[in-house]
């Protein structure tokens, strides 16, 4: 079953894990059982089916928590202190069981919750790639991951909880020769990729993909141009891009000038802007974000 369109956002904030309402612009402060990471640390967050996987305190272990729950399961890292392995959550509809897949010297580590145990698996099919994002996104059962290569293009790092096995896909580019910065998200139950050009007045493309012959993509279609900077003389930094209910498009900016202030923005198609979003409490710089899958 494809993944229904969510509308709401995990966030951790300086005084807590928060669920942002994109839709309502409502944000909650969440009754966490757990300690939180310290602020100086790197934190990741992951959700499948509505529970959450989050490091904790210096990376050593994981917390995976439902948040509507007061319990909470530890699993500990394969290898404690780790701060660039690559993690993905998600489920397994076969054997009905959650998996925790985490990629170390390239090596492929899975975590099956009936089991209670990591074991290892098969190496990454390119040894030549880096991920600027630990976290990807997951589709139905299987999570993506934008690779990035020196000097080469972009693909898309798929695995398949199911049969726990690696394919790549290509990354859309709309404009050859440019600099740009892709997020991973989920319109209309499938995988689209959301690319960003600095360089060409800070524009954001969705592109969908066209499917033929089964799950095989025949190409990448893009949705028009959206534009970034025409909100603001002001430079700013996109730090996170996701597609909400009715497929809008929600930016989380950050104006260079004010260090600890983040503020959301969706695109209006008819006004054809980014207009900012209210919440009904302030949003206290925000730290790592994910859809609540």
């Amino acid at each position: 079953m494809s993944n229904k369109q969510s509308s709401q956002l995990i966030s951790l904030h300086k005084d807590g894990l928060y669920l942002l309402d994109l839709n309502e612009t409502t944000s909650l402060k969440l009754n966490v059982p757990f300690t939180l990471p310290a602020q100086t640390e790197p934190v990741c967050i992951l959700s499948c089916r509505g529970v959450i996987c989050l490091t904790r305190k210096d990376n050593n272990e994981l917390a995976i928590w439902k948040p509507t729950s007061t319990k909470f399961k530890r699993v500990p890292m394969i290898k404690r202190g780790q701060t660039q392995n690559l993690l993905g959550f998600g489920y397994d509809r076969v054997l009905d069981d959650y998996k925790i897949v985490t990629i170390i010297d390239k090596k492929t580590y899975i975590f099956t919750f009936k089991e209670s145990s990591w074991r290892e698996s098969k190496l990454i099919p390119s040894s030549d790639c880096f991920f600027k994002e630990r976290t990807g996104t997951v589709v139905d059962n299987c999570m993506y991951w934008i690779a990035n290569r020196f000097n080469k293009e972009k693909f898309i790092l798929c695995f398949d909880f199911v049969n726990e096995e690696y394919s790549k896909l290509n990354v859309p580019m709309m404009l050859s020769g440019l600099e740009f910065n892709s997020w991973l998200d989920v319109s209309r139950g499938e995988l689209c990729v959301i690319n960003h050009y600095p360089s060409v007045d800070d524009n954001l493309c969705v592109c969908r993909r066209e499917i033929r012959s089964g799950k095989k993509i025949a190409r990448w279609d893009s949705d028009p141009w959206m534009n970034v900077a025409g909100n603001d003389d002001e430079p700013v930094d996109i730090r996170f891009v996701c597609i909400a209910k009715n497929d809008e498009v929600f930016v989380v900016v950050r104006c260079r000038s004010k260090e600890e202030e983040d503020n959301v923005f969706v695109y209006n198609k008819e006004q054809n802007e980014f207009i900012e979003v209210l919440f009904s409490s302030h949003l206290k710089v925000l730290g790592c974000m994910t859809k609540l899958m």
